[in-house]
């Protein structure tokens, strides 16, 4: 432990130098045993504390007036390397290129890489939510973050669960937390084959803001680079000035690099196509790295520009304002203007393909007068930014330099619903205090209103809600909204948000309980609700759908239907890639986290929303996200919200990732008369570059057989998308891999309809789900199989994503003659799933079942959360009482 003060110093900044605070001390920690002593010591005492790692930050959230620092560089292992399932465990200490240097013999890489990569800490990543070039096509390390063992600011340690377990999405609201909810101890990370081939384009404007025009152009274009970013003059002047020059002209606005990876086949077309994009709109000249050696060169630069830039003044803010791509040209301008009004030098190196804008004021930070006016100069930018639709931060984090920016964003409702995220990990206020929330929001939680449950009559909650919102708002037949196995009694659906907001009012004053529904497709789910007066439908809320191509963003309601949403975006040749069993709406998707195959290729709604409006329990409309790409201003409260199902509040609109429609769609199907073959095939094809599919699917005998496929085997369909060379080339690899005949069903998305209609084809009326690490898939497949004690199970497995189902028709269920034996059997699968390191999930059931058996699985350590995030956004228990894990 450090404590004298000339020990200190280094700890008093971090990367941004105008915040300086002293710590009380610095603790420096070895393992988790001793992360755990000292955060218990430090709990019991009530000492404030912060966690630290490579001091990389660039907004003051490792800073410490008078706390303690909890040093974290010496827990610095790469605990385990899995090959097969592409993952690893770390210690937070463990530098983000030394993951990468450790995975790079297995063909593999840790695919966010911030541009402090050989100094920054995984623990930090985490902590920030970092980052980097690549992230525009690979997403940030909220993406790429599996689980994680924290201590909890009482010195508890953790496990908090992955995403395919029971519970709220604590993984996703922990990352980006930047210290304030606990210290991560290890951390489980997914890891990426490394692509087989790569281009890289640096292109030469005379003009920024045509430089901006042309990364929406590319990115409209339906192509997505790895990497898209941009240098302005006065950046390349400060690089080719310095031992760190690379040849770039200094007589130029701006410089774009852009990368492509992926299979080789294809690539130099998307490379040609990106060449004429580029000089379409503006570039003087577009050179194309003709080996390794160029790729280096230009990218030295854009690794090196920060650096040089210490020749141009002793001091620099790098602001780190994110804007929608479109808005590129314009904020440049404004941002230029900004600077010449302060009498500030500017320069600007960033992140263009994510919008993700990093203007660097240069200044002398002994000039106090200078430094009031970089200041002033920032809120101007971040003002700016905001209004054209971005955020305050998209990587760097809010920590002590954007605490009072917050409300440029978010309204008091927003910032209070994250002070109670605060308060659920950490009542005492220990952890990192007085970073991330503006002051007043980091309060308790508002008191349950004291009602006792009134048990009011159907006729009195339906005379109510007509009375106040009209009889317009009520639904008449109420058959598809099936409540503890009986039909709901009052069905209002509200034709706006503000409707909605009135309808919640008006239920937490009564003391009803309300159960958030769209469609009704997933009230066959969850635990015996303790009450239900009201279901609140959204199907109503189906405002046309806002789309801009340019930005591949879209907004939605959560009424929208999942395929009106997608046959809107076809116009702009674009989709949202969520295609969950049986159909559904946006909301519905998203309050489930529900998705189908192609989660293994694009990920699962928790990856491709970027904001939601949402009506709390109390009606009060509250803002999560925004329409960027990268947004790490608060608590990732849109993670917090997807996967809740209703029960934190009910979603009313989205702001969604978008991708271009491929060129190609191509479906293969593969035989073999064993389910571990088509495992264990679709496993090395998850492993290899060239070959990786967008989605897997293997089916039973029976399962293809209610589907019209050839049947005899069990079959497995494989989806490519993409470059036509690229898909081609990948498939006739594959079919000459398998050593067997493969055979084509047809071209495009057929089979897929078909398996997205599986529930309704198989007569299902028992669903159970198993996920496990992917390698794990073909065990549990072929357990799954004598599950139901048929030799013609229904069985479907999706191995690139580690997920098997299991369906049991009405036929087969009645055979088994009670529900104790169906629930004897759920506990024996979920002993195997527990001993790959998985879980079990009945995502349908009779409801006499389901009083026989916990539908959700064991949540672990991370109940404790679970419940205090319910406690604190619902407090009288309005929201779905008693159907979430563990009856909340």
């Amino acid at each position: 432990m450090l404590t004298d003060p000339a020990e200190l110093l280094p700890y008093e900044s971090d990367a941004l130098a105008i915040w300086r605070s002293t710590p009380g001390g610095v603790v420096f920690v070895h393992d988790t045993e001793e992360l755990q002593r000292v955060v218990s010591l430090l709990y019991k005492n009530q000492v404030p504390y912060v966690a630290r790692g490579a001091g990389t930050g660039l907004s003051g959230g490792a800073l410490a007036e008078g706390a303690v620092v909890v040093e974290l560089s010496r827990m610095n292992r790469v605990l385990w390397l899995d090959e097969e399932n592409g993952r690893a465990r770390v210690q937070p200490g463990t530098v983000n290129a030394r993951l990468s240097e450790a995975a790079a013999p297995h063909g593999l890489m840790y695919a966010p890489d911030p541009s402090s990569q050989p100094a920054c800490t995984l623990g930090g990543n985490v902590a920030e939510n970092a980052g980097g070039p690549h992230c525009l096509k690979y997403g940030v390390t909220t993406n790429h973050i599996l689980g994680l063992t924290i201590v909890a600011p009482d010195g508890e340690l953790i496990d908090l669960p992955p995403d395919g377990r029971p519970g709220y999405d604590l993984v996703g609201l922990f990352v980006g937390s930047e210290g304030t909810l606990g210290i991560c101890s290890e951390i489980e990370i997914k890891l990426v084959p490394i692509p087989p081939a790569a281009e890289t384009l640096l292109a030469h404007f005379d003009d920024i803001e045509a430089a901006g025009r042309a990364v929406s152009a590319i990115i409209a274009a339906g192509i997505l680079p790895t990497a898209l970013e941009m240098m302005d003059v006065n950046t390349i002047r400060a690089v080719e000035e310095s031992v760190f020059a690379a040849g770039f002209p200094t007589d130029v606005a701006a410089s774009l690099i852009v990368e492509l990876d992926g299979p080789k086949a294809g690539l130099i077309d998307q490379a040609g196509d990106v060449d004429a994009l580029l000089k379409d709109h503006g570039a003087r000249e577009v050179a194309r790295a003709k080996n390794e050696a160029d790729r280096l060169r230009f990218w030295k630069a854009r690794k090196s520009a920060f650096g040089a830039m210490g020749r141009l003044s002793s001091a620099l803010v790098v602001l780190d304002v994110t804007v929608p791509r479109s808005k590129l040209p314009a904020m440049l301008a404004r941002v230029y203007e900004v600077a010449g009004k302060y009498d500030l030098k500017v320069t600007n190196v960033f992140h263009a393909g994510d919008g993700n804008m990093h203007p660097n004021l240069l200044f002398d930070d002994r000039d106090e007068e200078m430094v009031e006016r970089v200041h002033a100069a920032s809120r101007e930018i971040l003002e700016a930014g905001v209004a054209v639709g971005g955020t305050i931060t998209g990587e760097h984090g809010v920590g002590l330099d954007k605490r009072k920016y917050m409300t440029l964003v978010y309204s008091d409702d927003d910032c209070q619903a994250m002070g109670w995220v605060k308060n659920a990990f950490d009542p005492r206020g220990l952890c990192n205090p007085g970073k991330l929330l503006p002051e007043e929001s980091t309060g308790r939680p508002a008191e349950a209103p004291g009602l006792a449950p009134t048990m009011p009559s159907p006729k009195d909650v339906a005379s109510d809600v007509g009375s106040e919102l009209g009889p317009k708002c009520l639904i008449k037949d109420g058959a598809a909204f099936q409540i503890n196995g009986e039909r709901a009694a009052v069905v209002a659906a509200p034709e706006s948000v503000e409707e909605l907001s009135e309808l919640m009012k008006l239920a937490t004053d009564r003391g009803w309980a309300v159960v958030p529904a769209g469609q009704g497709g997933w009230l066959a789910n969850g635990e015996r609700m303790r009450r239900a007066d009201l279901v609140i439908s959204t199907r109503r809320l189906k405002a046309d759908v806002e789309h801009s191509p340019d930005d591949l963003l879209a907004t939605a309601q959560a009424g929208v239907s999942l395929s009106s949403l997608n046959s809107t975006l076809a116009e702009g040749n674009q989709w949202w890639p969520i295609d969950p069993l049986g159909s559904g709406t946006v909301g519905g998707a998203i309050a489930t986290n529900a998705a189908g195959p192609l989660a293994a290729g694009y990920g699962t709604p928790r990856d491709l929303v970027l904001g939601l409006t949402v009506v709390r329990a109390d009606g009060r409309i509250v803002k999560a996200g925004g329409r960027v790409v990268k947004n790490v201003a608060g608590y990732d409260m849109v993670r917090l919200f997807t996967g809740s199902w209703g029960t934190l509040g009910i979603i009313t609109e989205a702001h969604l990732r978008l991708h271009a429609l491929p060129q190609t769609d191509e479906t293969r199907i593969f035989v073999a008369g064993r389910p571990e073959q088509l495992a264990g095939f679709a496993n090395q094809l998850g492993k290899n570059g060239s070959l990786m599919p967008v989605a897997a699917e293997i089916v039973s005998p029976a399962i293809a057989d209610a589907l019209e496929m050839r049947t005899g085997h069990w079959r497995m369909a494989v989806r490519w998308l993409g470059h036509e060379r690229a898909v081609e080339d990948a498939i006739e690899k594959a079919e000459r891999s398998t050593g067997r005949e493969s055979v084509l069903v047809e071209e495009g998305a057929g089979a897929w309809k078909m398996l997205r209609a599986l529930e309704t084809q198989v007569g299902s009326i028992l669903t159970v789900r198993i996920d496990v690490p992917r390698g794990a898939t073909a065990d549990v497949t072929q357990r799954a199989s004598v599950f139901t004690g048929s030799d013609y199970p229904l069985v479907q497995a999706a191995p690139l994503l580690g997920r098997v189902w299991i369906f049991v028709p009405m036929s087969l269920y009645d055979d088994a003659k009670g529900e104790r034996l169906w629930a004897l059997r759920i506990e024996d699968l979920r002993r195997v799933a527990a001993e790959c390191g998985g879980g079990v999930r009945v995502e349908e059931a009779p409801f006499e079942l389901r009083r026989q058996v916990d539908p959700w699985g064991d949540p672990g350590d991370g109940q404790r959360f679970n419940e205090a995030l319910k406690r604190g956004f619902d407090p009288g228990d309005n929201l779905k009482p008693g159907f979430f894990t563990g009856e909340l």
